[in-house]
């Protein structure tokens, strides 16, 4: 996987977005720069930043132009840019407009993550850090080791993120660090341990720019951060939003407002059900078939061979291609041992079978899909002795197909719906599914009584349940299974409409069943939005 993204084009694997010289100009022009601060653009690009800024520093300080400009080329102002060819262009574009740039100037092309600064701290940390980016595999796991948690709280290794935690450790106190930042980070819960890192070493505020750019349309903000000991708020679009009411939202939102607080005042679905992702087969074409009325094709045959092991092979399949001498030295020794593993042979058949479902040999297997309350199977999956194929497949693929994951759910009945969506589309999943990575699914936790899935699908229905998960849980077009363990339990419903929404939302599952297809627009789902109302009565 890591190979794979370091592959991609040299935009997507450094993720360049140049910032508009508009942007930039507006962003430096509020701040209180002079002749003796120190500045770092971390990831200057074509320039856009360091333009501003060298015009800003060149309105203060003494000396005639060609002093001001070395003082701050020479002792102010520095910055590193990974792309040769970008760097060029801003140098070219800053001796057009001030000269020749002096020989020891501090701009410089290179890793942020790589090289070290003569500086201890800065004053100014400025800029737009790479995002979705690649970092280099040889330190990629020393970095994860460094920026990866905070305070015991996950920080998601993505590029804006570290740029963000290396960043603040290199702002001296009371020095503030302003960046173009996406707004993925103010509610995914793997970016919790940047929200806290923030607030534990700074003042932050964050405004959201109604457009950043014709590159992308992924929504974006300005953070600033100025060095500080911990804050209890955080300024968002200019309203207070404490820590208090951060920490009630379970993931440390940066997104509540007034209206949505109320309901993280009780219970979360999370205390009824447990949430958990599916299994990601790798090759999904050997072992899943789509189903047409009851039939479904088998193009392939399975056998198992012993497949001898050698250390070439093993390499190929560990993440990044690497192995400690330890295990070499292991693998070595059973490779001269003539050692082999069970393995799955996958041949193609002369002509496909046509089988019926059910079947003994295949599974329903719950792939995506946005009908809600109900949907029939519409994939099955090769499900022989267990799975023994699927599970010997895996085993012997590369290192990240090793897990299987929700295995110990697998043929549960339960809830799921689709991983990527800008709503909750939630469907009951019936006993004698296979679970799969693009559907995540939640199944009561023991004890809780059998009704209480019928209110959880009920309540997920609603307009309210998704307005809730999308504003403070997760933003973002992906609907985690811990997005919903997070979402409010509606502990505000009374007894007799609680008894009336079970009631619907069972037999809105029967009428699923007799090919019923549910819409926003139907009048059970009003219905619904009715009884799910906050009350405090």
């Amino acid at each position: 996987m890591a190979r794979a993204k370091a592959s991609r084009d040299k935009k997507q694997q450094w993720g360049q977005f140049m910032t508009p010289p508009a942007l930039a100009r507006e962003m430096v022009r509020s701040l209180d720069l002079d002749a003796q601060m120190m500045v770092l653009e971390p990831s200057f690009g074509d320039g856009s930043f360091l333009l501003a800024l060298i015009d800003r520093l060149m309105r203060v300080g003494s000396g005639d132009e060609r002093q001001r400009f070395e003082r701050i080329m020479t002792r102010q102002l520095f910055g590193i840019e990974i792309d040769p060819e970008l760097m060029e262009r801003a140098l070219a574009a800053i001796a057009d407009r001030w000269g020749p740039i002096p020989e020891n100037h501090n701009l410089i092309n290179g890793d942020f993550f790589r090289n070290e600064f003569p500086l201890v701290e800065f004053d100014l940390v400025v800029g737009n850090p790479p995002y979705g980016g690649t970092f280099d595999p040889h330190i990629e796991d020393r970095l994860d080791r460094k920026y990866g948690k905070w305070a015991g709280y996950k920080l998601k290794k993505e590029t804006y993120s570290f740029f963000i935690a290396r960043s603040l450790d290199l702002l001296a106190e009371g020095g503030t660090l302003r960046f173009i930042s996406s707004d993925t980070f103010t509610t995914i819960k793997t970016m919790g341990g940047l929200r806290r890192r923030l607030m534990d070493q700074a003042t932050v505020s964050i405004d959201h720019l109604r457009r950043f750019s014709d590159e992308t349309v992924q929504p974006t903000l300005i953070l600033t951060a100025v060095k500080s000991p911990p804050s209890d708020r955080v300024l968002v679009d200019g309203a207070p939003l404490s820590k208090v009411e951060i920490e009630s939202t379970g993931n440390f939102s940066w997104r509540l407002d007034t209206s949505l607080a109320q309901y993280f005042s009780g219970p979360t679905v999370g205390q009824f059900m447990i949430a958990t992702g599916g299994m990601t087969i790798g090759r999904n074409e050997y072992f899943v078939r789509e189903l047409r009325d009851g039939k479904f094709w088998e193009p392939y045959e399975f056998s198992y061979f012993d497949d001898p092991v050698t250390l070439e092979k093993e390499i190929g399949k560990a993440r990044l291609g690497k192995l400690s001498p330890a295990v070499q030295a292991k693998i070595s020794a059973r490779e001269r041992a003539g050692e082999t593993v069970r393995n799955l042979r996958v041949t193609l058949r002369d002509k496909p079978i046509e089988l019926a479902f059910p079947h003994e040999d295949y599974r329903p297997y719950n792939k995506a899909d946005s009908q809600v309350i109900y949907a029939p199977p519409r994939s099955v999956v090769f499900w022989k002795d267990g799975g023994d194929a699927v599970l010997t497949f895996k085993k012997n693929g590369n290192w990240y197909l090793h897990g299987v994951g929700g295995q110990k759910f697998f043929e549960r009945e339960g809830l799921t719906w689709q991983l990527v969506s800008p709503r909750i589309r939630m469907r009951y999943l019936p006993p004698g599914y296979i679970i799969d990575t693009g559907a995540p699914c939640a199944f009561l936790r023991p004890g809780v009584d059998k009704d209480e899935l019928w209110f959880v699908l009920g309540w997920c229905q609603t307009e309210e349940a998704t307005r809730i998960l999308k504003t403070v849980i997760n933003h973002t077009r992906n609907i985690q299974g811990k997005d919903l363990e997070r979402l409010p339990y509606p502990w505000w419903v009374d007894a007799s409409a609680k008894r009336e929404v079970i009631g619907l939302v069972r037999s809105m599952v029967e009428e699923g069943k007799r090919g019923r297809r549910y819409k926003p627009a139907d009048p059970e789902i009003a219905k619904l939005n009715t009884l799910f109302a906050f009350s405090t009565l």
